[in-house]
């Protein structure tokens, strides 16, 4: 978002709370303005809008940055349930003897970042089938939680996080030697 929807966003919220915004100098109102251009600036106005809108019918106080963020990632993102990504990786395991690279592109993120490349999803077709159901299964679904909660918070990380963080693992650089 740019600076005039921030100003659209932070308008709806002084109408809607008034009693919140009453006692704000104008300072303290740049300083807001600039903070929600900076926590949003790779949102998208018409989102945030209407989370802002439908969180004004029915909450008696202003939302946090946190919990327009929160609406967001839920808005935007249709988590899937552990059960049906393990059926999506039971299913590509099953078709991976000969086309593992087909299989692998197909998969949700979270199977990917399970079984890494095309290579391992063949191996797993190799396996014996009770091992894949009970191995295998037991081991995805300990780690199937870890890998959604990771990606969760890469989504919601901000592009500054995110470039920073990209930096620091392809050089393999110490994080605090890229902020000097």
């Amino acid at each position: 978002m740019n600076r005039e929807d921030v100003i659209k966003v932070l308008a709806y919220l002084k109408v809607a709370y008034p009693n919140f915004y009453k006692n704000m100098t104008r300072e303290e109102a740049e300083e807001t303005i600039n903070l929600y251009q900076e926590m949003f600036a790779d949102s998208d106005f018409k989102i945030v809008s209407v989370i802002v809108k439908e969180w004004i019918q029915t909450e008696k106080f202003p939302p946090t940055i946190a919990d327009i963020k929160q609406k967001i990632y839920s808005l935007t993102t249709q988590e899937i349930l552990p059960t049906d990504l393990w059926a999506s990786l039971k299913k590509a395991i099953s078709n991976s003897a000969y086309h593992s690279v087909e299989e692998f592109e197909k998969l949700p993120a979270e199977c990917k970042m399970f079984v890494k490349n095309p290579s391992q999803l063949r191996e797993l077709s190799q396996n014996d089938s009770e091992i894949n159901n009970t191995v295998v299964k037991g081991q995805f679904f300990k780690q199937v939680e870890i890998i959604q909660k990771r990606i969760k918070e890469e989504k919601q990380m901000l592009p500054e996080t995110r470039r920073i963080r990209e930096m620091a693992l392809s050089v393999g650089q110490d994080v605090n030697l890229l902020s000097e």
